[in-house]
């Protein structure tokens, strides 16, 4: 494998203290059937908490965050073109012949960033 162009990405930094889960999401469409590979990580969390005390006892949530390739498109040997969504939180993919690529931020309750890149490759 040759790398020959890296892209880098990052989701700057995001608050959400109201306990409602936001997303953040990051598109592209230019790949022109390239090889990539592509690996996103949080680079900042800092957790929230929701605590709350009664006569049952005490109650609460945790802040979370998760990042990854939500989906992305690529053309199959057959000349093709295919979609793959993930319902989980994919943390690095190869995709051969990529057209398009999303990945997407999940954060609750937290201050939250995350980085990657896209590695350009021929085999």
């Amino acid at each position: 494998m040759n790398i020959y162009y890296i892209r880098e990405f990052w989701f700057d930094d995001f608050y959400e203290g109201n306990g409602n889960v936001q997303r953040a999401f990051i598109n592209w469409t230019d790949f022109n059937q390239q090889n990539i590979k592509v690996t996103a990580q949080l680079n900042v969390f800092g957790p929230g908490a929701y605590i709350a005390e009664d006569n049952n006892g005490i109650t609460g949530d945790l802040g979370f965050a998760a990042v990854g390739v939500k989906s992305y498109d690529y053309i199959d040997d057959r000349g093709n073109p295919q979609h793959v969504d993930n319902s989980y939180f994919v943390p690095h993919a190869t995709i051969h012949k990529c057209v398009g690529i999303q990945l997407e931020l999940a954060f609750r309750r937290a201050w939250v960033g995350a980085t990657g890149a896209i590695y350009y490759f021929t085999d």
